[in-house]
């Protein structure tokens, strides 16, 4: 199977650079399909990072790497880390594109060491103003301990990125955070409101405050710039918690306001869901590890199958007392204290907790945190007969245990690398770096009772403090049937009466569904109907009317857990009669026994007593776990994407497992999150917990793998399954589709655990390596990274420290379809279609940028003509995890009269992670006469890799531009007379084949505003008409029911008669048939406009649009433009234009592609001189390796030469 790259040369008009990029914009498919190829660009940074050293293992879509990992040590000599970091940068800053007159001011923020080195991280600051880390402006490096480089992540912005100079900001902090929250609510946020609650230790301020019904407890803004499309926008960047004053909750939510008119330019939700002694659910000795819960030990789950094991008892707690647990400096400090010696009350240095009942949200009149009982001793213990807020006592048992949990977990990730400089939560950060003042508020039994059976976790920038809200849970059910000696599971109704015990002899309904009057005699008996074709409540009503005393709802499919019967708002009469569901099996086994019975009664008994009491989610240590990883995951890596959602509610779970596990466990088994809180489910929660299935290695209990990811992907057969979401079609759920990110961390962590247990490493351990791989992981992935990409930065994480461990890793991760091979679905998805699965460890072919360099040249064009020829090179890297086998490189053509040699160069073996070059020469015979299109492939294959690559290179041959040729621009021409205008890389001038040309502008997910402008044009004294050809995507919601679709991106046509100064819409004197009116607001410059939305009506085919303008512009000197406006979100393919035909101009204006006509009678040289002598190095037929390249391999030619690009 091979991997087949849409390629072009394209011909520079200066300076042919040797570096190229070979995987651009993805394709623009039309009538016929075709690939979108991009233009040259000057040292492209694929090509730039591979001649450097560093292989790119995460490339954005504009090609510039965000992950890259050092092919070699790449030792410097730098006084400290610090500065060794930002050398490391400066060098690789080609690699980013970025030229060293435009690096940006690099500030470290923090020092973190980890295991195998040290991450620092550096601040990009532009004009004195730093660049919003949350947007990208973050790069960070991973150094070996003598200031060697691993890895880095991230991407430069260079200086010379458009910005406004001079800049004023509208409002002040206070006015951008009543701003934010306004705009948030709806409501006009006075700034008057809002008053200093503390200072930040950088000098910013929290400001709190009330505004009618809006209550901001906690707010900060600081100025920064923000990244938008190719522009750099002053933004305030404003965290807030805000909402209702009556709600003990609030919202968390981050939002980017323009600091010249105050527009939201983003907004985004950041809300997942001395010594002393503890009356805690945890070990007196050890690590005092805390219990899963308040219950006996019970996993893994003993059998494996559902149903089989009863839910253990509970346990008491014991007092344990602790200083801190973790070891700052390696060991060299002592603990961390939780607790100051002179403090009564649950408010720490990592924490504080308190109950959250009453409104606002936080703590605030009737709260309370829990105090001491004694001197240095909190110590109450949970009574289970009463419920979670059924006295002050009992929520302080609650309050205290969220507090142990708390500082236990901040301690157990702390000696992973989770310290002060990458960003943990403290009061104090004791001078370590980092932002403190930030200690989380953890607040138990959060808006009791009416919220329930959840808990959710907030996270900002490290400074302000994130928020932990713990709800109680439903006690458990008291429901039984029991029916000739069994007591089969059953499911109780959401209507009815709650309290029932009836005895009674069963009859089948007839109908057997219920749904109709019932026909046979049912007074005094409990009434058997089967599931399906109408509401559980019509079946209840009708055997209620039927004189029935009870009834049994049997499962019509098969399920592992009876059906919840919902209410039916429709029906208004009151039930009275007791009902229970029952699975199919069981329904069958009743029916079995009426049959067998002969017409003798078969009694059963429904029964549903007192639930019991409240639960208190603080005493559930996987439910705790899982939410503190949310915060640690938010604060290590960066990314707000849906696919970040669900990784994040997978590294949740695996928090929760790593802690469930421990030493002499049967890692093989299963391991179900959140037993003792989901107690009142029907599921067996000993076996399901929350989850679909509990978490397993065993294929046999949970098979999920990477495509269980996307939506509409079916579950896998044979696997007992949650009656939640049980058929796949919500596999993009972020809860879903994390399990299947934590299925895969646990089979790599169980992996390393198996292999270490052989190896004689201990459990504990072996624990903590894996945390380290995870925090070097997560603080190294590139921002908004997919899970293929993050995967690739635990690998290198493990790598820079164990070698074995990184193999034991890769291949685990292929048992569960994150192999080599497997690739992600887009960044921006949010149903996760596309993922490609790989359950193999292999080399990776990553090609790099062709380029060519001009060694003999007869006119200089830039064109290969007869009787020239060029020097072509082809880097290679491999991106795997291990090494390729019998790497070759080919080039070949079926055109008589091009030759390439060699045609194939051996490289042999190449190393993971590593790269090469190889070059050929390319030449064209003097006999040639007509333009030509290059059929050029470079294929490069390995028996051992992922696949084979097939570059196609696109180029014209043998042509010239013919100037001032046509009043048609089918834009052929190598040179193209239109100018692209405001955002960058936006609009591209590219070829479909080696003699076809076109323009295509790209449909950003970002913020731009972009034109392709023609040159002046003048207008004859008759009618002018403008025809071209078209096609278009651009981001759109379809109509759904009654409401109609929304256009949110869009291209106009614009003309200009005073020289570009102004411009008009062409509907003023044209029509150009529009498709949508764009959405009003957001940040499309183009928003409430008329124009082209959606698709055109022949997509992916074209279409041709005439406007006809009369003499409206008779004898006037015009300009045109063709402009896209797009928001911060979501892409699409965008808008490309061909064949643009005036009529009733003056003159022919555009050029034509004609066949090259010079005789090549003096071959030149190189630079097109006839003295420079040729290329040497690297030489034709040779592999150039990044060992014995001492310039990086990548310089700057004069003169012409084959440039290339790819898609």
């Amino acid at each position: 199977m091979g991997t087949y790259i849409r390629s072009l040369f394209l011909a520079p008009i200066a300076v042919l650079w040797s570096c190229g990029d070979p995987t651009s914009v993805p394709a623009v498919t039309g009538s016929p399909p075709a690939a979108k190829p991009v233009a040259l660009t000057p040292m492209t940074p694929v090509a730039a990072a591979i001649s450097l050293g560093a292989t790119p293992l995460a490339i954005d879509e504009h090609q510039v790497p965000r992950l890259l990992r050092a092919d070699l040590a790449m030792p410097v000599q730098a006084p400290d880390i610090a500065t060794a970091a930002r050398m490391h940068v400066e060098r690789l800053a080609p690699a980013w594109g970025v030229g060293a007159a435009a690096m940006p001011a690099l500030e470290s923020i923090a020092q973190a060491p980890v295991a195998g080195g040290t991450v620092v991280r550096l601040r990009q600051v532009i004009d004195g103003m730093p660049v919003d880390a949350s947007s990208g402006g973050e790069v960070r490096v991973l150094l070996r301990p003598d200031g060697g480089l691993i890895a880095a992540s991230g991407k430069l912005i260079g200086t010379t990125t458009p910005r406004p100079q001079g800049v004023t900001f509208l409002d002040d902090e206070a006015g951008a955070i009543a701003r934010a929250v306004g705009t948030m609510y709806g409501v006009p946020v006075s700034s008057g409101a809002l008053a200093m609650k503390a200072a930040a230790a950088d000098g910013s301020r929290f400001l709190a405050g009330r505004a009618g019904q809006i209550n901001v407890s906690l707010a900060r803004a600081r100025q920064a710039w923000f990244p938008s499309g190719e522009v750099l926008i002053p933004a305030w960047i404003v965290e807030a918690y805000a909402g209702d004053v009556t709600s003990t909750t609030s919202d968390l939510f981050r939002t980017v306001i323009a600091a010249d008119d105050g527009r939201v330019l983003e907004r985004v939700n950041l809300t997942d869901d001395v010594a002393f002694s503890y009356r805690v659910y945890a070990e007196t000795t050890g690590e005092l590890h805390p219990f899963d819960g308040p219950i006996a030990d019970s996993t893994p789950n003993a059998t494996g199958t559902p149903f089989t094991t009863p839910f253990p008892p509970f346990v008491a707690a014991n007092l344990v007392t602790v200083d801190g647990l973790n070891h700052p400096n390696g060991g060299g400090l002592p603990a961390d204290s939780w607790l100051a010696a002179n403090r009564t009350e649950t408010n720490g240095n990592n924490v504080q907790t308190y109950t959250d009942i009453n409104a606002p949200d936080g703590l605030t009149f009737g709260d309370f945190r829990a105090t001491l009982t004694a001197p240095n001793a909190f110590d109450r213990a949970e009574d289970f007969t009463q419920s979670a807020i059924g006295s002050q006592q009992q929520q302080m048992v609650g309050i205290t245990q969220l507090f142990y949990l708390i500082n236990w977990l901040h301690d157990f990730w702390y000696d992973a690398g989770f310290t002060e400089p990458t960003g943990n939560a403290q009061d104090s950060n004791f001078g370590r770096g980092g932002e403190d003042r930030d200690a989380i508020n953890g607040e138990a039994q959060d808006n009791a009772p009416a919220s329930r059976n959840n808990a959710n976790m907030s996270t900002p920038a490290d400074g302000l403090p994130p928020r932990m809200q713990v709800f109680i849970w439903d006690g458990k059910p008291d429901n039984k049937l029991s029916v000739s000696s069994r007591t089969p599971p059953v499911g109780q109704a959401a209507f009815g009466p709650t309290l029932f015990d009836v005895t009674a002899p069963v009859v089948l309904a007839s109908p057997a569904d219920g749904c109709a009057p019932l026909t046979a005699p049912a007074t005094g008996m409990i009434v058997l109907a089967d599931r399906g074709a109408c509401t559980f409540k019509t079946k209840a009503l009708n055997a209620q009317n039927a004189g029935a005393v009870g009834l049994i709802l049997a499962n019509n499919v098969f399920s592992v857990a009876p059906p919840a019967m919902g209410d039916d708002p429709a029906i208004t009469t009151a039930i009275t009669i007791g009902l229970l569901s029952v699975l199919q099996t069981e329904g069958n086994a009743i029916k079995a026994d009426l049959a067998a019975a002969g017409g003798n009664p078969v009694a059963a008994t429904l029964h549903r007593g007192q639930a019991a009491p409240f639960l208190d989610g603080t005493l559930d240590f996987t439910v705790i776990a899982h939410e503190f990883m949310h915060y640690v995951h938010h604060r290590l890596q960066v990314c707000n994407t849906s696919l970040c959602g669900a990784m994040s509610e997978g590294w949740a779970d695996f928090d929760s497992l790593l802690t469930m596990s421990r030493p002499g466990d049967d890692l093989s088994k299963a391991f179900p999150v959140g037993m003792f809180s989901t107690m009142s489910f029907p599921a067996d929660p000993v076996y399901f917990g929350i989850r679909r299935a509990p978490y397993s290695i065993d294929q046999t209990i949970n098979s999920l793998s990477f495509r269980h990811m996307a939506t509409g992907v079916a579950l896998p057969a044979g696997t007992p399954q949650h009656p939640f979401n049980p058929n796949g079609s919500a596999n993009s759920e972020v809860h879903n589709a994390g399990e299947v990110w934590a299925s895969m961390m646990w089979e790599g962590y169980v992996a390393l655990q198996k292999s270490g247990l052989a190896r004689g490493i201990p459990f504990n351990e072996t624990r903590l390596r894996m945390q380290q791989y995870v925090v070097t992981g997560l603080l190294i992935s590139p921002p908004q990274a997919t899970p293929t990409e993050t995967r690739d930065s635990i690998l290198i994480a493990a790598r820079a420290v164990n070698v074995v461990d990184h193999s034991i890793l890769a291949e685990a991760y292929a048992r569960r379809g994150f192999g080599s091979c497997a690739i992600s679905p887009p960044r921006t998805s949010v149903n996760f279609v596309g993922i490609v699965e790989s359950n193999e460890v292999k080399g990776r072919i990553q090609p790099g940028a062709l380029a060519s360099q001009q060694t003999k040249d007869c006119d200089g064009d830039g064109v290969l003509d007869a009787g020239e020829s060029i020097h072509l090179t082809v880097p290679v890297s491999n991106a795997g995890p291990v090494a390729l086998s019998n790497v070759t490189v080919s080039v070949a053509s079926a055109i008589s009269g091009l030759h390439v040699t060699p045609p194939t160069v051996a490289v042999g073996s190449l190393a993971a992670y590593s790269d090469t070059t190889v070059s050929f020469d390319v030449s064209l015979d003097a006999s040639v006469k007509n333009a030509l299109s290059s059929d050029l492939l470079v294929k490069i294959s390995s028996t051992d890799g992922c696949a084979d690559v097939g570059i196609p290179i696109v180029a014209p041959l043998n042509v010239d531009d013919k100037p001032n040729a046509s009043t048609v621009d089918t834009f052929d021409a190598l040179r193209s007379v239109w100018t692209p205008v405001g955002s960058s890389s936006v609009w591209s001038h590219d070829r479909e084949t080696g003699l076809d040309g076109l323009w295509n502008g790209a449909d950003s997910a970002s913020t731009s505003d972009a034109s392709l402008v023609s040159p002046p044009i003048t207008a004859g004294p008759g009618n002018l008409s403008i025809a071209f050809s078209h096609r278009f995507s651009f981001d759109l919601t379809p109509a759904q029911g009654a409401t109609p679709a929304q256009a949110f991106d869009g291209g106009v046509i614009e003309f200009s008669t005073d020289g570009g100064a102004t411009w008009q819409d062409v509907t003023l004197i044209a029509n150009p048939g529009y498709t949508n009116t764009l959405v009003t607001g957001g940040t499309n410059p183009l928003a409430g406009r008329r124009a082209y939305g959606g698709t055109n009506p022949s997509f992916p085919g074209t279409d041709s649009i005439t406007m006809f303008f009369g003499t409206r512009l008779a004898n006037k000197t015009f300009q045109l433009r063709f402009r896209i406006g797009s928001n911060a979100t979501t892409g699409s393919t965008g808008w490309s234009i061909d064949d643009v035909e005036f009529k009733g101009i003056v003159g022919t204006p555009f050029p034509a592609l004609v066949a090259d006509t010079t005789t090549c009678s003096n071959l030149a040289e190189g630079g097109g001189s006839a003295t420079d002598p040729p290329p040497t190095d690297p030489k034709i037929g040779t592999v150039d390796t990044a060992s014995d390249r001492g310039d990086g391999g990548c310089q700057a030619v004069g003169g012409a030469g084959l440039g290339y690009g790819g898609a």
